[in-house]
């Protein structure tokens, strides 16, 4: 079939179906797991979820890698016992009841009605009206945590910790200043809740990782249609060669 015959067919059934044909590459941003597999020599075979809540994520992770290792750390009690109920089914995962953050300590967690708004960033975690108290957690860092448990290198390190990603990365100093770490997914957005896409940059560019791709574009919880948040993928400068 020759060039200006499979055009005519691809537009065709663009117009008919509403669908979007891409050949050989899908555009960058449109799928995480395809980005990955375009920058990676292989597949990873470390992956940390930071900030698991109940493993939503590792599910993702698990079909998409299925003989990776998985750690998620979660810290809050009642959400680390479903994640701990979900990494038993899982296989290769492991469930830590940790924060991870810029220092090894233990910190009072306020605890809101909706489970995935806990935060230890001071400006999130304040008393408010509804809140269902506060609970100590237990926070470790990237550094540690790896240097103890003897783990080379993190493949794939995802942060969904409410704003306090840079604290999380400031634990993660000489991981990173020893190119031990490939890939880092997270959130970024656009009011106080979230690190800016400025901030990011700035902390990870002295170790030679740069942002590649966006992900997940949501709009603003109002229903306003302005871009609220999103997450990037950072990636060592290597592999962006």
């Amino acid at each position: 079939m020759n060039g200006k015959l499979k055009n005519i067919l691809k537009n065709a059934f663009e117009r008919v179906t509403g669908a979007r044909i891409y050949r050989r590459s899908l555009p960058r941003g449109t799928c995480l797991f395809h980005d990955l597999g375009l920058l990676a020599r292989e597949g990873p075979t470390e992956i940390w979820d930071v900030g698991a809540h109940t493993g939503e994520t590792a599910l993702v992770f698990r079909h998409a890698y299925p003989t990776a290792t998985i750690r998620s750390f979660e810290p809050i009690e009642s959400n680390y016992m479903e994640l701990s109920a979900a990494s038993r089914r899982l296989g290769n995962h492991h469930a830590h009841h940790l924060a991870l953050g810029a220092k090894r300590a233990t910190m009072a967690m306020r605890i809101r009605r909706a489970s995935v708004l806990h935060s230890l960033s001071p400006e999130l975690n304040k008393p408010e009206p509804d809140d269902l108290g506060e609970e100590e957690v237990k926070v470790e860092t990237v550094d540690h945590f790896r240097a103890e448990n003897e783990i080379d290198r993190v493949h794939l390190l995802k942060l969904d910790v409410e704003g306090y990603e840079t604290k999380a990365l400031e634990g993660a100093r000489a991981t990173l200043e020893a190119g031990r770490i490939d890939f880092i997914y997270l959130e970024i957005g656009l009011d106080d809740r979230f690190n800016t896409l400025g901030a990011l940059v700035q902390q990870l560019a002295p170790y030679a990782m740069y942002p590649y791709a966006f992900y997940e574009q949501t709009a603003h919880w109002s229903g306003n249609q302005r871009l609220w948040y999103w997450n990037a993928l950072f990636a060592k400068n290597e592999l962006l060669q």
